[in-house]
C-alpha cells in the first residue's frame, strides 16, 4: 500500500480484546477499502496513536477504564475535529451515548446486533463526505510490528511490506511463537496487560537487539534480527527472554525458529512454526524449544494404540486399577513419542470421560453427581498445561470413580469366591444370572464377562462344570437313577444331562457308572 491510497482508515478502541480482535476479524475489511490501522484499550492510549495511525474514523466504546469514550470523544473534537467517530456500544449505556452526541458523534451502532454490512456502509458513507485532500493525505510511517502483523495475517503470502524489507538488511532472521490462549485463561492478565507485559520483557531482555513483537489471534510472534556473526548471543537472547516470560506469566512457552535468511520468508516460516506449537505439551520443563527438536522426535515416532475395548472391559467389572494401569502405560508412551497434538490429546481425554460416564450410566452405577461436573472435567483439560497435569486430570478422575463404584478391586477376589459360593449352593436348582447379579450388586449383563475375565472360563460352562462334578459323586450310589441324578444336579431335561455329561467326561452317564462300579 503506496501513502497516496484513498483507503479509508479505522482505528478500534475497546477495553475488551476479544472484541476488538472480532471487529479486526469482522470482515476482509481491504474488499471495501477499508484499513484497521490501529487499536486502543482506552481513550488515553487512542489518544497516544492517533498522531501515528492517522485514522479517518475511530470506533469507539463508551465504558472503559482510564478514559472512557465520553472523554475520548471530547478531546478528538477538540484536537482531532476532523475525525470521524462512530460509537459502538449496548442497550445499557445509552445515557452516555446521548451525552456523545453532543460533540458530533456520527452513529451509534449496537454491539450485539452489528454486522458488517452495517458498519462497511456507515465507514464508506462517513468518509465519503471528507475533503479529497483529507483522505489523500499520507499516513505516516507506522510501527513496523503493526505492518507485521497485518502481513501475517492477510492472506496474500507473496505480498510484504517493501518500506519494511528496507530496514531489515543485517541478513539473519530468528524467531520465537506462542499460543497466548492459556495466559489469559488461567491468569488474571487480560490482552492489554499480557501486550503490555511481552513488549517490556522484550524491552529488557533485547535491548541490544534488533526485535519486533508482533501480536495475532490467540498468538504472539516475537522477531530477532541479527548478523551471523551474533547468532549465539541472539539464540541466548531469545532464550532469556522466553525464560523471563515464562516466569512472568507462568502459562507461555515458545517454538524457536531455525535462523533464515530473507525477510520476504517470515510470514512462511512462522506460518510452519504453528503446527509445533500443539506439541509444546511435551515439554513442560522448556521456555522455548528449537523447531528442530521437535520436527526430529515427529519423524521417528508412531502414536501408540489405546485399546478402547480394554477400557471398556475394565469399566464393566469396575476394576479401575486395571484402568488407572493401562492409562499410565498410555501416557507413558506418549511423553516418549509425542506423537499426538495438543489439540487431540485433550480431545482424546474428554472421550475417555464421556465412554467412561455413559457406560457406567447404562450399568445404573451412581455416577450421576460426577456426571454433572463433567464441564467442569473438559474445561480443567482444555486448560492443561502439560502432558503431566492432563493425566492427572484423568487420574484423579479416576479415583473419584472408585470411590463411587460398589466394587473396589480390593473386593475383586472377594466377589469371585461369592460367585463359587453361590453356584456351589445353588447347582442343584434353575440358577438365574439376574438373582445372581442382584446378590452382588452387579449388572447382569456383565456378570459372564466379570467371570471369564477373572477365572479365564465362561460362566455357563463352569456351572456346568461343578453339576457334572456332582454328577460324578452321585453316580457312584446305586440307589439313584440317572434321571434322579439329572434333576438333583439341576437338569430338568434327562437327555440334555447325558449330553452335557458326554462332553465334560467323554462317556455318556451309564457307561461312567458302569466303568467306576469296577
Amino acid at each position: 500500500m503506496d501513502g497516496q491510497t484513498t483507503a479509508y482508515r479505522v482505528m478500534i478502541v475497546d477495553d475488551e480484546a476479544i472484541l476488538r480482535t472480532g471487529m479486526v476479524h469482522l470482515c476482509r475489511w481491504s474488499d471495501f477499502g477499508i484499513e484497521i490501522v490501529a487499536q486502543a484499550s482506552n481513550g488515553k492510549e487512542a489518544l497516544q496513536a492517533i498522531g501515528q495511525a492517522q485514522p479517518h474514523v475511530v470506533l469507539t466504546d463508551i465504558v472503559m477504564p482510564v478514559m472512557d469514550g465520553v472523554e475520548l470523544t471530547r478531546e478528538l473534537r477538540t484536537l482531532h475535529p476532523e475525525i470521524g467517530i462512530i460509537v459502538l456500544s449496548s442497550y445499557s449505556e445509552y445515557n452516555y451515548v446521548r451525552e456523545v452526541f453532543k460533540y458530533g458523534v456520527t452513529d451509534y451502532l449496537l454491539k450485539p446486533k452489528v454486522s458488517a454490512g452495517e458498519l462497511v456502509s456507515l465507514i464508506q458513507s462517513l468518509c465519503s463526505g471528507m475533503a479529497p485532500e483529507r483522505l489523500r493525505q499520507p499516513m505516516r510511517t507506522q510501527e513496523p510490528s503493526l505492518l507485521l502483523g497485518r502481513w501475517l495475517e492477510s492472506e496474500e503470502p507473496d505480498v510484504y511490506p517493501v518500506e519494511l524489507a528496507e530496514q531489515f538488511t543485517a541478513g539473519r532472521f530468528l524467531l520465537l511463537k506462542a499460543s497466548t490462549s492459556l495466559a489469559l485463561s488461567r491468569t488474571k492478565w487480560n490482552q492489554g496487560q499480557l501486550e503490555s507485559m511481552l513488549l517490556e520483557l522484550a524491552a529488557e531482555q533485547l535491548a541490544e537487539w534488533r526485535h519486533e513483537s508482533i501480536f495475532l489471534k490467540h498468538e504472539m510472534v516475537l522477531l530477532l534480527h541479527y548478523v551471523s556473526e551474533e547468532e549465539d548471543g541472539a539464540k541466548a537472547a531469545l532464550n532469556r527472554y522466553a525464560e523471563a516470560a515464562r516466569e512472568a506469566l507462568t502459562y507461555l512457552s515458545f517454538v524457536q525458529s531455525e535462523p533464515f535468511q530473507a525477510f520476504e520468508d517470515i510470514k512462511s516460516q512462522q506460518e510452519r512454526l504453528t503446527p509445533y506449537l500443539g506439541k509444546l505439551i511435551y515439554y513442560s520443563g522448556a521456555a522455548a524449544v528449537p523447531e528442530a527438536e521437535i520436527a526430529s522426535c515427529d519423524r521417528h515416532s508412531e502414536q501408540p494404540a489405546f485399546n478402547q475395548s480394554l477400557f471398556a472391559a475394565s469399566l464393566r467389572i469396575y476394576s479401575i486399577e486395571d484402568v488407572r494401569t493401562q492409562l499410565k502405560a498410555f501416557f507413558s508412551e506418549l511423553s516418549a513419542t509425542h506423537s499426538m497434538d495438543e489439540y487431540s490429546l485433550k480431545r482424546f481425554a474428554q472421550n475417555l470421560i464421556y465412554t467412561a460416564l455413559s457406560l457406567l450410566e447404562a450399568q445404573k452405577q451412581p455416577v450421576a453427581e460426577l456426571g454433572k461436573s463433567r464441564l467442569r472435567l473438559f474445561k480443567l483439560i482444555d486448560l492443561a498445561f502439560h502432558i503431566e497435569e492432563l493425566e492427572e486430570i484423568l487420574l484423579q478422575f479416576l479415583d473419584d470413580l472408585k470411590g463411587i463404584l460398589p466394587c473396589s478391586d480390593k473386593q475383586q477376589s472377594a466377589i469371585l469366591q461369592q460367585i463359587y459360593a453361590y453356584v456351589d449352593e445353588n447347582f442343584d436348582s434353575d440358577i438365574s444370572l439376574s438373582e445372581m447379579a442382584d446378590k452382588l450388586h452387579m449388572n447382569y449383563s456383565y456378570l459372564s464377562t466379570y467371570f471369564k475375565q477373572r477365572a479365564n472360563e465362561n460362566l455357563t460352562s463352569y456351572i456346568n462344570r461343578v453339576r457334572i462334578g456332582k454328577a460324578q459323586e452321585l453316580l457312584h450310589r446305586q440307589d439313584l437313577t440317572v434321571s434322579e441324578i439329572s434333576r438333583l444336579t439341576g437338569y430338568s431335561d434327562h437327555n440334555y444331562f447325558s449330553k452335557v455329561f458326554k462332553k465334560k467326561t467323554g462317556m455318556t452317564p451309564i457307561e461312567y457308572r458302569n466303568q467306576t462300579s469296577w
